[in-house]
């Protein structure tokens, strides 16, 4: 069985590293996450990069140029997921 974990993020630092966390704690680590940022102006995406580089499974991140807002930006994330 393949897990994929889509997520939408926008300005999301005080929020994103324990969200990570809580998918590390889960019994089964899913295949892979991907997340979009929609152009946030905070540290989310670095914060979701360092988190790449140690995590047991694939973390893809991918930066929206322009702000595509919430559903455009979770639709992103689900049609990058494999």
């Amino acid at each position: 069985m393949q897990i994929s974990i889509a997520m939408a993020t926008y300005n999301g630092e005080a929020f994103i590293q324990e969200q990570l966390e809580s998918i590390l704690q889960q019994t089964q680590h899913p295949n892979e996450v991907v997340i979009t940022d929609d152009a946030s102006e905070d540290q989310t995406a670095d914060l979701v990069s360092r988190f790449a580089e140690t995590a047991p499974f694939d973390v893809s991140i991918s930066l929206n140029k322009k702000r595509l807002g919430y559903c455009g930006n979770f639709n992103a994330a689900l049609m990058k997921t494999t």
